[in-house]
């Protein structure tokens, strides 16, 4: 895609109903006359500039502190702790984490709000250009910008029909009068996506290679295939979905990487890598208006681990950052289906998760001196100047530290803001729905097998499955995804939702002895004392069948659109 950059917004009009009040109005912005503009190629080129600047702000811009496209379905899985400061921190994230959220929650409506911000953007391509030039006609840059401007309006709308069930479906600038209602079905919202993927794969690009990093942040026929691969599986097509996906895996475009860069995948050196089948580029240039918003702004300090309560790695040679609020960590079902599937010392492990004493003695810190040697030792045993400090301890932990999305020293900027992209899709994904269909069909079962295999290895666990079986499947894919917004889906999809009965029923925390009781020597203790706080402060919490399988429809909007029939148990 040719990268123009867009000195205007293009002229807006309103989403759906009032002016001032529908979560999906999008605000007036224009500085330049609708009729001088969408008249040639480049003009062209600049409205899918601006579809996809749309899709960046709404996936990169944090929402109640939180990027939603990163936390979202996360919080709802039953494989992270909402943890914080305490019990009464990060409130809308809590509330997610336990299924005791209303149809006000922030990041929920954010959500909802910037997917339709996208589509917008997307549709003024669509509809100025769908028809090529008012002088020229059709051109290969009309044809071209349109199919871009399709697949990302396909990628909204799955997160729309995945999160909602029946949004409406706007499939063209609407005028500020129009209201529409629910779309019938989530079927007939997913078969939406399919057809834009479709009509948009014979005009759109396919990546060069795996190595072809430009390849991964722009649209392909890679991500085109993979987005209606996700639709079909959800529709339970099958066959179809395999089709789809096959074409992924056998274009040579994308490949696991070895197992010593499996660490980096989540981090600025694993930017474009093979393995990314789309991601939000972010190139560092603090002069670009609102740079600061794209990078993430609080997502370094939010799941980061918590500084104000523990003296953090700040040696030489450390890669962690100087400051969180440790808003994210694995659950002890997470830690022990992990420990149990690929041991202590798998590739995986060491890069999803540390544990306390690897945090004491294997990172380093000031107090080592200017050569730090890793590794236990009596002075680091009983050193104050490193571990949990802080009498209540941390809050939602079990004593085992996320390491995989850590913000690393690396991955920032000289002022503190990340410079990596945001993932969308790793090629990991299309592997597991292509289990799934190879389970379903009986087709290829072999392939997959090989497939699911290759993950294990490269991941270096100590389980490897014989047989395909989707029980194999789903223990493989809660692992090696985690953190990647697919597990409370997944759960859903597969009708097993009865493993999220956990969920706010228990958020432990983890404390020291060296500070608590004043033990000669470190040591690590996971408290329940007050770990039950939640379920007997609200004793309906936890995942509802038939209600919570789907968000319901903000308040913003349902208070202003009388079309929009809200969820089932809202």
């Amino acid at each position: 895609m040719k990268k123009i950059l867009l000195p205007f917004a293009i002229c807006g009009l309103f989403l759906f109903a009032g002016c001032n009040q529908s979560l999906l109005d999008i605000p007036q912005k224009g500085v330049i006359a609708l009729e001088d503009f969408y008249q040639t190629d480049e003009d062209a080129e600049q409205a899918l500039v601006a579809a996809y600047e749309a899709i960046a702000s709404n996936y990169m811009t944090p929402r109640y502190n939180d990027n939603w496209v990163i936390s979202l379905w996360n919080y709802m899985g039953d494989d992270m702790y909402a943890a914080g400061n305490n019990k009464t921190d990060n409130a809308n994230q809590n509330e997610l984490n336990s299924f005791r959220y209303l149809t006000t929650n922030g990041i929920m409506g954010s959500a909802y709000r910037g997917l339709y911000s996208s589509i917008y953007s997307a549709n003024l391509a669509i509809d100025h250009f769908k028809d090529g030039l008012p002088e020229g006609g059709v051109t290969p840059t009309t044809q071209r910008v349109v199919a871009e401007a399709k697949v990302l309006r396909a990628l909204s709308y799955l997160y729309l029909a995945l999160g909602w069930g029946t949004p409406p479906i706007v499939d063209h600038v609407l005028d500020a009068s129009e209201k529409p209602g629910n779309a019938a079905s989530q079927a007939e919202v997913l078969d939406f996506v399919i057809k834009d993927c479709n009509e948009a794969l014979p005009y759109i690009e396919d990546r060069k290679g795996p190595d072809d990093r430009n390849g991964a942040i722009k649209v392909t026929k890679g991500l085109a295939n993979t987005i209606k691969g996700k639709a079909l599986v959800w529709k339970g097509d099958y066959a179809a979905a395999q089709e789809a996906l096959a074409a992924v895996i056998n274009s040579g475009n994308y490949a696991l990487v070895p197992s010593e860069q499996l660490e980096d995948c989540f981090h600025l050196k694993g930017d474009g890598n093979s393995e990314k089948i789309f991601e939000l580029n972010l190139v560092f240039d603090p002069n670009i208006p609102g740079y600061n918003n794209h990078a993430g702004a609080n997502m370094p300090w939010l799941w980061n681990w918590r500084n104000d309560k523990m003296y953090l790695p700040d040696g030489v040679g450390t890669e962690v950052y100087k400051t969180g609020w440790g808003a994210c960590q694995p659950t002890e079902k997470f830690i022990k289906k992990l420990i149990e599937n690929d041991g202590m010392d798998s590739y995986r492990r060491k890069a999803w998760v540390k544990n306390y004493d690897e945090v004491l003695y294997e990172m380093p810190y000031a107090s080592d001196g200017p050569e730090p040697v890793m590794g236990y030792s009596d002075f680091k045993a009983s050193d104050p100047t490193r571990g949990i400090w802080k009498d209540d301890g941390l809050y939602g932990h079990c004593g085992w530290f996320m390491w995989k999305l850590n913000i690393r020293r690396s991955d920032l900027s000289n002022n503190n803001r990340t410079m990596m992209n945001t993932r969308i899709f790793r090629y990991t994904e299309v592997l597991f729905l292509f289990m799934e269909c190879a389970v379903q069909t009986g087709k290829d079962k072999d392939k997959a097998l090989q497939y699911l295999n290759d993950i294990q290895k490269r991941a270096g666990a100590k389980h490897i499955s014989t047989e395909l079986t989707m029980d194999e499947i789903k223990n493989e894919k809660m692992l090696e995804c985690w953190l990647e917004g697919l597990r409370f889906l997944d759960l859903v999809r597969w009708g097993d939702t009865d493993e999220l009965a956990g969920n706010g029923k228990s958020y432990p925390s983890f404390r020291d002895k060296l500070f608590t009781e004043g033990a000669p020597k470190h040591e690590g203790f996971v408290d329940y004392s007050d770990a039950d706080w939640c379920i007997k402060l609200y004793p309906n919490c936890g995942f509802q069948k038939g209600k919570h399988e789907l968000f319901p429809f903000p308040f913003s909007e349902t208070s202003v659109n009388e079309n929009i029939v809200q969820n089932p148990g809202w």
